[in-house]
This record gives structure tokens, C-alpha cells and sequence, in this order.
């Protein structure tokens, strides 16, 4: 680490000794204060005489000091940006030579799974993921408000999961509001899947899966990279069949639409083909060819791009199920 340079502390007597010399006295070399002025470059001496000096303008030993600063700050700067990549060399030894057991930890007792929780949401730098099935209190929605949107503010990219009955709880609703105007990803999926936080596809936290229902006072914490990774893919294969929420809205009493067909609309304009959205939603190809049939004869269109143009533009497209 460079060194940064202390500014000259110069003493009254130097301050003095300098006005002196603006008006043109004379001293001897002995006198108190004028040997702080000659280090810090703010005097001169003008020879032949060597009683003599000659005031500098504290601007220009200034700009010396300016050219210090930008070099530590390069220097800083580099040092800024090595030390992630060196950083991660570590871990990757850390982690290989950590015994087998501490990558699964079982945690007991709330205040500890969130104490642990809070740790590694402090600490990510990418990522945080988190399926939330269950039903959150307004208790917990600002507790997590100002972590998760600091998170955000610090380039950290954020998607959480909920169930599709969240939809209609209004204190959620504004919440996800919140959150995905400051960047977050959120969207609802309608049928069960597994509770999940993970921070940087580094550490991942799930519920303990022993008898009945697993409980929120308990949790397993895991740090073993592939473990995570299979965590994350599970994950991923719900994010992919779940519908983008951006929060609450008002929905309309005169909508053409079913739900289902909604759903259908949703993933066609995903750029799924019907098959696919047949698929991802659980239906059988003939019943989403049926539905988009009602609705093309509903509407008076003949073909799917014009439903699709419709529905582009429609009322119905702004409803959140």
C-alpha cells in the first residue's frame, strides 16, 4: 500500500517568518520557523546573500502536492481493482481444503438463521435470489425494505418469488411496487415451490425438510458450490414458468379475457411458441388451442397476431393475476 504524505503543519512562528519575508526582511538562517517554510518549498533563498529569501506563491508547491495526491489515488485505485481477483484466489483454496461438514450447516433457532442471513446479505456483490412462499407481514416487508433497496443501489441484481395469492394482499403489493422501480425483479407462481435465499450463487439457505412442515425457526445453510448450483437451478425452473409482478393495480370489471387466457397471452408474448406455453402452464396443447379460439371468435379476428395486437393494447393486459 502506498504511503500517503502528511501536509506540512506549519507553527506560528512559520506563518510569521513568512510575512516577514513578503516584506522583505532579512533573517538569519538559525531563525524559528524558516527552515518548515524551506521543506514545504514556500520560501527560497536568493544568493549571494543567505540572509535573504524570497516568498513563493502557495500555489505552486501546491501543485506538487496535487500531483502526490494523483498518484496515490492511481496507485489506490489499482490496488482497488486487483483486490477482488486476489480475493477470489483465496476462497477458491479456502473452500476446496474446508472439511465436508462445514458446507452444510444446520442452523437452529431464529435469531441465528437471521443473524446468518444478514450476514451474507451485508456481503453480496452480484446477486440475491429468493423464493418466498409463505405469507410475509408488513413487519417483515419493512424490515427488508431498506436492506434489500441499499442492496440495489449498489448494483446488486435482486429476483424474488411468491406465491400468485400475494397479488391481492395490499401491503405486498406496494412493497413490490417499491422494489421493482429501484430494480428488482419480482415475480408470483401459481402453485407450491420450495423456499430458497441464495447470495451470489455462493451460499444458499433452505428450509429443514424433516418431519411435516418445515419449520422458520430452522435452517440449512450450504456452501458447498454444487449443492448451490443444483439450489439455483431449481430455483431458476420456477422463475421461468412464474408471472412478472410490478405491484398492485386496479384491475377491470369489463375484461374479455379469462385467466387462463392471460396466461397463455403472457407466454406467447415471451416469445414461447403454444406448445411451450402449454407446457410451462400445465395445460394440454388442445385446451390452449381452444382457448385461443374463443377468444379470436370474442373478439371477431381471424388469426393469433391480431389477438395478439389486441391484446398488446387492451385493458386486459395491465391486469396482474
Amino acid at each position: 500500500m502506498p504511503q500517503v504524505p502528511d501536509l506540512p503543519d506549519l507553527s506560528e512562528q512559520a506563518a510569521a517568518v513568512y510575512q516577514r519575508i513578503l516584506d522583505g526582511q532579512s533573517m538569519p538562517q538559525e531563525t524559528p520557523g524558516l527552515a518548515e517554510l524551506l521543506t514545504a518549498g514556500l520560501v527560497v533563498e536568493c544568493p549571494p546573500r543567505k540572509d535573504t529569501y524570497s516568498a513563493v506563491e502557495p500555489r505552486y508547491p501546491a501543485l506538487k502536492m496535487i500531483q502526490q495526491i494523483h498518484a496515490h489515488l492511481s496507485a489506490l485505485s489499482a490496488y482497488t481493482g486487483a483486490l477482488p481477483g486476489f480475493l477470489a484466489t483465496l476462497g477458491g483454496q479456502f473452500e476446496a481444503s474446508r472439511p465436508p461438514h462445514e458446507s452444510i450447516q444446520h442452523l437452529i433457532g431464529r435469531n441465528l438463521v437471521n443473524r446468518y442471513i444478514a450476514q451474507e446479505h451485508s456481503g453480496a456483490r452480484t446477486e440475491i435470489i429468493s423464493a418466498q412462499p409463505g405469507h410475509r407481514t408488513p413487519q417483515d416487508l419493512a424490515f427488508s425494505y431498506d436492506r434489500d433497496h441499499s442492496a440495489l443501489q449498489q448494483g446488486v441484481a435482486m429476483r424474488t418469488l411468491y406465491h400468485s395469492s400475494v397479488r391481492r394482499v395490499a401491503t405486498v403489493g406496494d412493497w413490490a411496487k417499491a422494489m421493482t422501480t429501484a430494480g428488482a425483479e419480482i415475480r408470483t407462481f401459481n402453485g407450491r415451490f420450495p423456499r430458497t435465499i441464495s447470495f451470489d450463487r455462493r451460499v444458499a439457505f433452505i428450509p429443514v425438510h424433516t418431519t411435516g412442515e418445515p419449520s422458520h425457526d430452522e435452517a440449512v445453510m450450504v456452501s458447498d458450490p454444487l449443492m448451490v448450483a443444483q439450489i439455483v437451478a431449481v430455483f431458476d425452473l420456477f422463475w421461468e414458468r412464474a408471472t412478472p409482478w410490478h405491484g398492485r393495480t386496479r384491475g377491470n370489471k369489463s375484461l374479455a379475457t379469462t385467466a387462463t387466457q392471460r396466461a397463455i397471452l403472457r407466454e406467447l408474448c415471451a416469445g414461447r411458441t403454444q406448445a411451450q406455453a402449454a407446457k410451462n402452464l400445465g395445460l394440454g396443447s388442445a385446451w390452449t388451442n381452444e382457448q385461443l379460439g374463443h377468444l379470436r371468435q370474442k373478439l371477431s379476428v381471424q388469426t393469433l397476431n391480431e389477438v395478439i395486437y389486441w391484446w398488446a393494447t387492451s385493458p386486459d393486459h395491465q391486469v396482474q393475476d
